[in-house]
């Protein structure tokens, strides 16, 4: 069993116990429960998605749209799929099954997606997710759909729970995925847009079975930041809130993590969609599962053609940034 589970399992032991009156005073539970929700949020997997649209709110007008990647150690890369058919998509895989996890299209499409942790673990993976000719949801949807109306007019790829944030030049779409299949779905064409990892919708708030403390306070730390911030909003801005760490190492938006092997930030992408222009990446990563400082960046605008030149050779034309978090 891993840490979260033997600290669900303690603090169900100690809630039992706390059934007995007299026995502990007031503020030691108050101690012991304020711990009980640390541990839990230190060991869920989260993200946090967010993003930008239209005249006024994006410098140039157009879309920004950002995630931070936060997960266990493990390999990650940045890699541009070029499928025999369908699109040509780059951005971060992870896994050692080398899966899709944030990135856009050629056509200029983002996809990000959170876990939907609010759900209980063991209950969340024994769903049905979505699989087809080897590709996962993520990777299907890259290869096959070249906008977000398109997407969403084909709800037989949301399978599994989640949380996705789906963005292109005109729109931003929210989409949670329900136990089941069910869909919330909410559009934004002017303004801003945000998700962690439990259900926020009136039609899906019910199904929360615990809302992590962390889940919680990234959500309302990233409205503050986006709320806060001056308008029209540019790419490096959306990059620097990526970057905040004013909640502490679980509950921050970069999140440094309590242990080596504990859930914190991996990953970054910001990505500008322009009304008018070539698509613009900002993406750090870590290189090295086992050392925090093994830091990589790509930051650059991607051309239509720089989709067929390969992996290494778009890494040179990108610009590096010594200056990681």
């Amino acid at each position: 069993p891993d840490a979260a589970q033997s600290s669900n399992r303690l603090c169900a032991a100690l809630r039992s116990l706390f059934q007995k009156p007299k026995m502990f005073t007031p503020a030691f539970r108050r101690f012991v429960w304020a711990g009980c929700a640390l541990f839990a949020a230190a060991g869920t997997p989260a993200c946090t998605l967010f993003g930008a649209v239209g005249e006024g709110m994006v410098e140039g007008g157009g879309t920004l749209a950002a995630k931070t990647r936060d997960e266990h150690p493990g390999p990650q890369r940045f890699d541009i799929a070029v499928p025999s058919k369908g699109y040509a998509y780059l951005g971060l895989f992870t896994g050692d099954k080398h899966r899709f996890n944030m990135g856009f299209n050629e056509k200029g499409l983002f996809l990000a997606r959170s876990t939907s942790g609010s759900l209980l673990r063991k209950e969340r993976l024994a769903l049905p997710r979505f699989f087809k000719h080897r590709l996962s949801a993520t990777d299907w949807i890259m290869q096959h759909y070249a906008s977000v109306d398109e997407v969403l007019a084909h709800k037989e790829v949301f399978v599994e729970p989640v949380n996705y944030l789906l963005a292109d030049r005109t729109k931003i779409a929210v989409v949670e995925v329900m136990p089941g299949g069910q869909t919330t779905v909410r559009i934004t064409e002017h303004g801003t847009a945000a998700h962690t990892n439990h259900f926020i919708e009136p039609e899906s708030e019910a199904l929360n079975q615990k809302i992590g403390s962390s889940s919680a306070r990234r959500l309302e730390r990233i409205r503050e930041l986006l709320a806060a911030a001056d308008k029209p909003l540019k790419i490096a801005d959306m990059a620097a809130m990526t970057r905040d760490r004013h909640d502490g190492p679980v509950r921050s938006i970069w999140r440094t993590g309590t242990k080596p092997d504990g859930v914190q930030t991996l990953a970054a992408i910001a990505v500008s969609l322009p009304s008018i222009g070539n698509p613009s990446l900002n993406l750090t990563w870590r290189t090295d599962p086992n050392n925090p400082r093994a830091m990589d960046s790509l930051v650059c605008s991607v051309a239509p053609e720089d989709f067929k030149m390969g992996t290494a050779a778009f890494r040179k034309k990108c610009s590096a940034v010594e200056n990681h978090p």
